[in-house]
């Protein structure tokens, strides 16, 4: 009969969390600089999310390791304009979206902005994507509801005293 002793159970433990290490020290985030805990948890920038202060964590780290920084064992901030083109544009990065976007879906179905699978974007804005154009959103009366719209949002903004702004607020 197999029998837990304590010195067995602190055995695995003390295995499991060193081969824990060791994988965090040897993946491909462990080269990126950032916070040496930024290896191991992501309990430092969930702490810094809750109290309000993640941006200005993000900024922070920024300035002290450069335009790429690692804040998380599988989440790397970057402030490059090369990068950002590169992860976020339009023209094609190559890369899919990450689950983090399910959370944007509206009752269960996807939008454009949570669509995970490029291809499928692809798709979906060669239907719509001609009344996002520049050309269309630049004429008159779509451009006069943006600007009211975005005046009043800045007016909120500038009248809020906790300097938090509600963006649903009808």
């Amino acid at each position: 009969m197999f029998i837990l002793s304590p010195s067995l159970i602190s055995g695995v433990a003390a295995l499991l969390l060193f081969a824990h290490i060791i994988i965090r020290l040897c993946s491909a985030t462990a080269k990126i600089p950032g916070p040496f805990v930024s290896n191991f948890t992501s309990l430092v920038l969930k702490w810094q999310e809750l109290n309000a202060n993640r941006t200005v964590y993000i900024h922070e780290l920024h300035k002290k390791y450069g335009p790429v920084v690692r804040v998380a064992p599988n989440e790397v901030s970057f402030t490059s304009i090369a990068a950002i083109k590169e992860i976020y544009g339009s023209g094609g990065s190559g890369y899919d979206k990450t689950e983090f976007y399910n959370l944007f879906q509206v009752y269960g179905k996807r939008t454009m902005f949570s669509t995970l699978v490029k291809g499928d974007h692809a798709k979906r804005r060669r239907m719509i994507g001609d009344r996002y154009a520049n050309s269309n959103v630049m004429k008159a009366a779509p451009l006069a509801g943006i600007k009211e719209r975005s005046s009043k949002f800045l007016q909120y903004c500038v009248e809020s005293p906790d300097r938090t702004a509600d963006v649903f607020r009808g």
